[in-house]
């Protein structure tokens, strides 16, 4: 039986291999367009390339307000607190060198007695009528 051999230039079979991972990779993201998402990811991109954030950035990572950071800030410099926020003070620019504030957030913090667990007032729900 006679065989038959046929020769394919290396550069088509790239193409076709580069072709079929970028559709493979097409079906696989869902269609659904954000734009706020890809906002919010290339900031994260923004914020993860540099060794200091700003209070700002801080702010965007752990999505707290300015006033949360401030008080984190004054407990650390008063020393009112076991797990101070870990900053540096650039003669009044206060930044925060980024892989030591995410491993102060990741450490284990206990509450002290009658601290709550999330900030804010504590709701006043109504009392069920007839109970």
């Amino acid at each position: 039986m006679n065989s038959i051999s046929i020769e394919i230039p290396l550069a088509t079979i790239e193409k076709i291999a580069r072709e079929t991972v970028v559709q493979s990779l097409a079906e696989m993201r869902p269609d659904i367009h954000d734009d706020e998402a890809e906002a919010i990811t290339r900031k994260l991109q923004r914020i993860n390339a540099k060794q200091f954030i700003t209070i700002n950035e801080f702010q965007f990572l752990f999505g707290c307000s300015r006033g949360y950071v401030d008080k984190l800030l004054e407990q650390a410099a008063k020393g009112e607190t076991e797990h101070p926020l870990p900053y540096c003070d650039l003669n009044g620019l206060c930044v925060f060198e980024r892989v030591k504030v995410i491993a102060w957030a990741a450490e284990s913090k206990t509450l002290k007695a009658k601290q709550r667990k999330s900030g804010g007032k504590k709701k006043q729900f109504p009392h069920a009528v007839n109970s």
